[in-house]
Formats: C-alpha cells, sequence, structure tokens
C-alpha cells in the first residue's frame, strides 16, 4: 500500500508540473577546457595571426616597457601614435553540443593629466563563424582605462556557435586608433573554456513542487 502510494505522490507531482509548466534548470556542468595555443604570448607570436596598418610592426612582444600580466609575453594594441589598425587573431575549434566561453585579461592606462583631448582609441573582441559572419563580443573605450592593473573579460559566445557538429571559429582582438594616442590596450592569457548546455528539465518532488531559491 505505501509503494502504491508513494508512486500516486509522484505520479500527481509530476502531472502538477506538466500542467503549470514549471521547469527548473539543470545546473551547467563544465565540459572542460580547450585551450588557446601559446594563450600568454609565452612563444612570440606562434600560433597567432598578426595584423598592423599602416604603420607594420609586431603587437605581440615581451617588451618590458609595458609589462606581461603573467610570465613576460603580451599583445601590445595600439599606442603607435598614428591613425591605423592592429589586430591579433587565432582560430580554435568549437566541439559540437558545447557553448564556448572566452576569456582574456585587458589592460589600458590613462596618461596622467586626464583624457581632455586624447585621441580615440577603441578595443573590438570579435568571433567569426565558419561562414563567415561576424559577431562582437566586447569592446571598450580608452576613457578611464583599468588603472595600471590588469582586468579579467568573461563572455558567452552567442547560439551561433552552439551547434550539433564541430567548427572553426576565428577570435579577433582589434584595436582602432588616431594620431594623438599612444597608449595601448594590453591583452594576456587568452582561454576558451567549452560547456555543457543549460537545459530546462522538470523537476519532480514526491509530495509537491519546489522552486530553486536564487543565490
Amino acid at each position: 500500500m505505501r509503494k502504491r502510494a508513494r508512486r500516486a505522490s509522484m505520479l500527481a507531482a509530476a502531472t502538477a508540473v506538466a500542467a503549470t509548466g514549471v521547469f527548473v534548470a539543470a545546473p551547467s556542468a563544465s565540459a572542460g577546457t580547450s585551450e588557446v595555443v601559446n594563450a600568454g604570448f609565452e612563444s612570440g607570436n606562434a600560433s597567432w595571426h598578426e595584423k598592423v596598418t599602416p604603420f607594420g610592426g609586431h603587437p605581440i612582444n615581451n617588451s618590458s616597457a609595458w609589462p606581461a600580466r603573467s610570465g613576460t609575453g603580451k599583445a601590445e594594441l595600439g599606442g603607435q601614435g598614428l591613425t591605423g589598425m592592429s589586430r591579433i587573431s587565432q582560430q580554435v575549434t568549437v566541439p559540437a553540443y558545447r557553448v564556448p566561453v572566452l576569456s582574456f585579461w585587458v589592460r589600458s592606462d590613462v596618461v596622467a593629466g586626464g583624457t581632455s583631448g586624447f585621441g580615440f582609441r577603441q578595443l573590438v573582441v570579435e568571433a567569426t563563424a565558419d561562414d563567415g559572419t561576424p559577431y562582437e563580443l566586447h569592446d571598450r573605450m580608452n576613457k578611464g582605462g583599468t588603472s595600471g592593473s590588469y582586468e579579467r573579460v568573461t563572455v558567452t559566445l552567442p547560439d551561433a556557435f552552439y551547434r550539433s557538429s564541430p567548427q572553426k571559429v576565428n577570435i579577433s582582438f582589434t584595436v582602432i586608433e588616431d594620431a594623438a594616442n599612444r597608449m595601448p590596450f594590453l591583452i594576456d592569457d587568452v582561454t576558451m573554456e567549452y560547456r555543457f548546455r543549460t537545459i530546462d528539465r522538470p523537476v519532480i518532488i514526491p509530495g509537491g513542487i519546489f522552486r530553486p531559491v536564487a543565490g
């Protein structure tokens, strides 16, 4: 009798869930990290593509003038004092049925004396899907800076990068500046983590339906 009563209670709870449409999101479990190659730039520009126009040069360096967050290598984008563009990029493979999450550290100093009269400078972080469509993930201007220290940025890529098969994705960091600015954006320790997608599923609890408590 007790087993029948328990089954009846569970069936009633399941019916109530289906009728009311109450669902509880399953926890987002990590699927591990597929590291970006040469993530900290310690091997120079290995595995990274550099493009600097029109003045040329190599953004990825180990110059002590602008220290890295860790180790000695980092990407130094902009700061040439010339109108132009600096970019670094790398192609990664996003596994099937995984949500890609990009993380990186950025530093942007402001010259003593304030920003009045300073030139235009902008950082744009993009992910380009295998069909050639670019998606802007993050952008920031030169105002304010990060107070002389590195700041971590983490962003989940849009649904367009969640596929049933692996796809090649190009991650790029671009700085656009004018002739009045000589302060670079510094990028270091770039990683891409792949997570399982959060799936809504009904939670059936004998004797009633419980909602999760946010926190």
